[in-house]
């Protein structure tokens, strides 16, 4: 940025983030003194120390939430240091969440403050050359959502550095204008990290999506040049005779609520819906060429009652949907009541009251390939993508169960119990977080963590099911400076148990979290991985096999358990059971 003429006038620039939130403004004062930044896996909230026109110090009001794991101060030498640059990052922190203030770092003319949060997602920055930062603007909620400046020129600017230099360092030059005797130049440029973000687009683009960059991969450098999880050669999709892109239906409900849009895949593996008075909130587990990803959630944390509808994909194909909507209380919202998924093989459902108006997305033969609506304490309105025509379905492979229900059978009629048995208290780790469950495979495959210094940030399994390769969500943040993958040779090599530590995070000791994971397969022992500190926890009990995870997460890795197929002795495989173990 560079300033000519006499003009002393203060210039907004700015804001960088996303839209959430509410707008602030502080205004411009004499300089700065202060920033106090409160942040973890994004900066939580920002307070400023001002230094006002009567020499007074004002203080800012907290520009965000009161989280944070850590919080650091950048008091400036007054009145000798003044504040000229800054510049970070923004994204969102989940998958498909929205938009805010991941890091920053403040620079002045003596020294460089940070950063501060995590470094990851879109890089913007401020280069400054003859003025000084007497003010900050933007939006804040939960998060700091967005950030701007307000800009004061010096009486002396130092020299303005060109623009071919900055495209050599790699950014692209904005160029603007803020009024008379003004010229704002914006560098921004995405920053190449030692993580690389690989997006995950859609295989049909005629439907709109709005999920298209937020279900990323982060993959070290070592494995960046490797294939994404391909899905199994041998296994046929199902196919339709229309070559066009799918078409958008709905949505139905009310009006209330934000906007949310999955986009289209493939197919839909499995569906979470929570409920009470309505449908509280959905999540859909998407089918994309072989691969799970799983979508956002959709809606509020409300619901007294979960439902989990997993489907036999890809042999057995969601056509449409039906349910009801009407108010949730007297005189209230609209919302969705109640829904009913009907596939090629069964009907789902009724989830929730039939009461209200009635809606049906059966149209034509087809098949629902993507969920849209309205969300917020409630599902207010949901809609479809349906790839229309007629389906051609897989056969299932030879050898093998006819579907995953049939397969189930198989099991039961062996002694398998399909359905997780809770042994005690648990899992191991703290409480805090949300619980999550993947659920029963056929085994592990592989795993990928994510961990800082302070434990594990997240965990990813890859499970086999029934000769397909099945993908889970990820569970924290993903927000750790280190990622580890952790490869076994399956169906050779199976995982049979996990052990760790949990602990406190910086000394607070009502917040704990998984500080350390080690596995042991049949082959060997992979880690451990993270910091061996706190509370030793092991899933030794019996001899058998890891058949899928569960836990509680947020930020971190809060706690973690295992479901286990397990026998009584050795060699006595015929007489088994499957238990989820807890600490």
């Amino acid at each position: 940025m560079s300033f000519r003429g006499n003009d002393k006038k203060p210039v907004m620039v700015g804001p960088w983030g996303g839209g959430g939130g509410s707008p602030f403004d502080d205004g411009f004062y004499t300089t700065i003194k202060q920033l106090v930044v409160s942040h973890g896996a994004a900066i939580d909230s920002l307070r400023i120390e001002y230094q006002g026109k009567k020499g007074a110090s004002v203080w800012s009001e907290r520009h965000g939430g009161t989280g944070g794991a850590r919080t650091d101060k950048v008091t400036l030498d007054y009145p000798d240091e003044i504040l000229l640059s800054i510049n970070g990052f923004y994204g969102s922190i989940t998958t498909g969440g929205p938009f805010v203030v991941r890091s920053l770092t403040f620079e002045s003319n003596k020294r460089k403050y940070g950063p501060f949060g995590f470094q990851q997602g879109s890089y913007f920055s401020l280069p400054v050359t003859g003025g000084m930062i007497v003010g900050f603007h933007g939006r804040c909620g939960w998060y700091l959502d967005s950030l701007g400046v307000h800009i004061k020129p010096l009486n002396d600017p130092s020299s303005i550095v060109p623009s071919v230099a900055m495209n050599k360092m790699g950014y692209n030059i904005v160029r603007g204008s803020a009024g008379k005797g003004y010229d704002i130049v914006v560098a921004v440029r995405e920053k190449e990290n030692t993580k690389k973000f690989r997006p995950r687009g859609l295989s049909r683009q005629a439907s709109s999506s709005s999920s298209s960059s937020s279900d990323s991969e982060i993959l070290s450098d070592s494995e960046s040049k490797a294939k994404v999880l391909q899905k199994p050669a041998e296994t046929n999709y199902p196919t339709n005779s229309n070559d066009g892109g799918p078409v958008k239906y709905g949505p139905w409900g009310g009006s209330g609520g934000s906007v949310f849009d999955d986009g289209a895949y493939t197919g839909i593996r499995q569906i979470i819906l929570t409920r009470n008075a309505g449908i509280t909130s959905i999540k859909v587990v998407y089918d994309k060429n072989g691969i799970a990803l799983g979508g956002s959630k959709h809606g509020g944390g409300g619901g007294i009652k979960t439902d989990k509808i997993v489907f036999d994909y890809p042999y057995e194909i969601l056509t449409h949907i039906t349910g009801y909507y009407g108010t949730t209380l007297f005189m209230g919202p609209i919302a969705v009541k109640s829904l009913t998924f009907h596939t090629t093989k069964k009907k789902y459902g009724p989830y929730g009251e039939e009461q209200g108006t009635f809606f049906s997305s059966s149209k034509c033969e087809g098949m629902i390939v993507g969920f849209h609506g309205r969300k917020g304490w409630y599902i207010d309105s949901i809609g479809v993508h349906v790839l229309e025509g007629k389906l051609t379905l897989p056969q299932p492979p030879p050898n093998s169960p006819v579907s995953w229900a049939d397969a189930t059978l198989a099991e039961i009629s062996h002694g398998v119990m399909t359905e997780p048995v809770p042994s005690g208290p648990g899992p191991w780790g703290g409480s805090g977080g949300r619980p999550w469950d993947d659920g029963v495979y056929n085994g592990v495959r592989q795993i990928f963590l994510t961990r800082s210094s302070e434990g594990i940030t997240s965990i990813q399994i890859e499970y086999e099911k029934i000769g397909q390769f099945v993908k889970s969500t990820m569970h924290g943040s993903g927000t750790g400076e280190t990622t580890h993958r952790i490869r076994f040779e399956y169906p050779n090599e199976i995982l049979n148990c996990i052990c760790g530590y949990y602990g406190s995070v910086d000394r607070v000791e009502t917040q704990k979290v998984i500080k350390s994971l080690t596995f042991y397969t049949s082959r060997g022992k992979y880690g451990p991985f993270g910091e061996e500190r706190g509370t030793f926890f092991t899933s030794t009990t019996t001899q058998g096999k890891v058949v899928g995870f569960h836990g509680r997460c947020s930020l971190y890795l809060d706690a973690i358990g295992v479901h286990m197929q397990h026998w009584l002795g050795e060699g006595k495989t015929t007489k088994t059971r499957i238990s989820k173990f807890f600490g």
